[in-house]
């Protein structure tokens, strides 16, 4: 059963659960919005209801950060870990390698689409990508971007346009795609290409990767500083379902 965090639901899937599950949307004949879902997303749900309902409609939505599961245990309905969506891209790129399923990649800046495209294709020799796209186009271009998707014919659509931005366009458009799995990636394309860093593991281990980001970025400050809030509202919400 899916789990309720501030109204807003997650999936209790492990890391191998959830690209199981995935496994299983290429040989359907419909398309699947994944959602790798963080305290952020599901903070800024509680205000935005066209947000929440792309959560409740999604396909899948794998819990993605320390907070989320900080947060289920406080639920007592403790998940058993969280996934980056990083690492899960990169999980479905692997997938996608050895059963041959041909990948698309949208967003970033000019160039460093490109650039990650490239990266994976070192780090997964005979990865099909069939197409790339940065995310920088007009309301007048989307139609000819969707086109080209849809003729390109891929297994799995990458989209990197931050949160909620790429969630909000995937779901207005998931049908007219056709993909079988398409998912949100955030600043991924920027890690793969080198144009950020990620954390060293013993700080994605201890779940404070989003500090490194921090160091890199420092105008993210304002969003790191939701998450106090975030840990309130939980912390309320559990006050307030204990009570008679």
């Amino acid at each position: 059963m899916p789990l309720k965090i501030l109204g807003s639901r997650v999936d209790p899937l492990t890391s191998q659960e959830a690209l199981q599950k995935i496994e299983t949307f290429f040989t359907s004949d419909r398309p699947h919005h994944v959602i790798t879902g963080n305290t952020l997303m599901l903070l800024q749900a509680q205000e935005d209801i066209g947000l929440r309902r792309i959560l409740d409609e999604a396909a899948l939505v794998v819990p993605e950060s320390s907070g989320i599961l900080w947060a289920s245990r406080v639920m007592h309905a403790p998940l058993k870990e969280f996934t980056p969506g990083i690492d899960l891209m990169l999980a479905i790129c692997r997938m996608a390698t050895e059963k041959g399923h041909p990948v698309f990649l949208l967003g970033a800046a000019p160039g460093v689409v490109e650039g990650a495209g490239r990266a994976l294709q070192n780090q997964f020799p005979g990865l099909k990508i069939i197409g790339m796209r940065n995310g920088y186009f007009t309301m007048a271009e989307e139609p000819a971007v969707i086109d080209a998707i849809r003729v390109a014919q891929p297994a799995v659509l990458f989209v990197g346009m931050g949160m909620p931005a790429q969630e909000k366009w995937i779901s207005g458009h998931l049908e007219a795609l056709g993909v079988p799995v398409v998912m949100g990636v955030g600043g991924s394309f920027d890690v793969l290409s080198g144009h950020l860093r990620r954390a060293p593991p013993f700080m994605r281990g201890a779940g404070i990767e989003w500090l490194y980001r921090l160091f890199q970025e420092p105008w993210r400050w304002r969003r790191i500083a939701q998450l106090p809030v975030f840990a309130s509202k939980v912390l309320q919400e559990r006050w307030h379902s204990k009570k008679p």
